[in-house]
């Protein structure tokens, strides 16, 4: 499986991410496995919605033979990747050698950032260094060998 993370407020540079994301879709080793596409930073107002960012990567063009998904996100709200993840493990191949590092991946994440939110009194930082805090969590991507 691979997970490709694209920021959806980056006006910019969603040509570069379009072409990294059709060069891993175009690398053998991706050929039978799934793609889940977090489109993040949905909660930002002047974000591509999810029918903008379909046309602007081109997915209209990825093989039909890969399977993939566009995932509307927000890492800092939490909004999401429950989902995300949901629909990769449904996808992966039920070989349970493959499914348990993806669930402890989730878990753990999801644990670590919790303990970190709660440590932590939140209101004292600056919305800046939220971000930085929650963009360390983003997972960027893993490919699993069959």
């Amino acid at each position: 499986a691979f997970i490709f993370v694209v920021d959806s407020n980056d006006h910019l540079s969603i040509g570069e991410a379009r072409e990294r994301l059709h060069q891993i879709v175009g690398d053998d080793r991706i050929e039978d496995k799934p793609i889940l596409i977090f489109a993040n930073k949905q909660d930002l107002p002047d974000a591509m919605s999810v029918d903008q960012l379909r046309e602007e990567l081109h997915l209209d063009k990825v093989d039909k033979k890969v399977k993939w998904h566009l995932q509307p996100a927000s890492a800092t709200q939490n909004q999401g990747l429950h989902q995300g993840f949901e629909w990769l493990i449904r996808s992966i191949p039920k070989q349970k050698n493959q499914i348990n590092p993806v669930v402890e991946t989730v878990n753990d994440t999801i644990t670590m950032k919790n303990d970190l939110i709660s440590s932590l009194n939140i209101t004292k930082f600056t919305a800046s260094i939220w971000k930085i805090i929650s963009s360390s969590f983003t997972l960027i991507g893993y490919v699993f060998k069959n």
